[in-house]
């Protein structure tokens, strides 16, 4: 297995770890936020925006980590530059955009959850220029093997 191949498989073993620790966190969630909660004042507001902002981002996120899943596969198995795989990622950046729009609703009530709005916005600008990027390199290559 050459570089590339191990770095794929690290990158695919990641996403199902990390949709792993995204179950675990939702089960102990209501407690963490309790130990936060007895640790810094925070009212009853910015716990329900954590707690409501944290399940309601598992939606986007688990379909993220899903999409991943499915374009790391189709990677490791050598089919990179498919249009199936241009639409992969430009969901992923309205995932990016869906979580950044629930941390804006949630920053309302626990302020602190505005950097994560910032930095999803920008995650979701950037996905979306490596689709961009995707998109023009798979229609190179189709345009390719048309060609005699």
């Amino acid at each position: 297995m050459n570089h590339s191949q191990k770095s794929v498989t690290a990158c695919l073993w990641a996403v199902r770890g990390l949709c792993g620790l995204m179950i675990a966190l939702a089960v102990v969630m209501p407690w963490g936020v309790q130990w936060y909660s007895a640790r810094r004042v925070l009212s009853g507001a910015g716990q329900w925006g954590i707690l409501v902002g944290y399940y309601l981002c598992m939606i986007p996120a688990g379909m993220a980590l899903g999409d991943m899943d499915r374009l790391l596969r189709r990677i490791r198995a050598g089919e990179v530059f498919l249009m199936a795989n241009v639409r992969l990622i430009r969901r992923l950046a309205w995932y990016c955009g869906a979580v950044s729009a629930i941390t804006l609703f949630c920053g309302y009530f626990y302020p602190p959850l505005l950097f994560i709005t910032v930095i999803m916005a920008f995650l979701c600008l950037v996905v979306s220029v490596v689709a961009s990027v995707m998109h023009a390199a798979t229609e190179l290559r189709e345009e390719n093997d048309l060609t005699i």
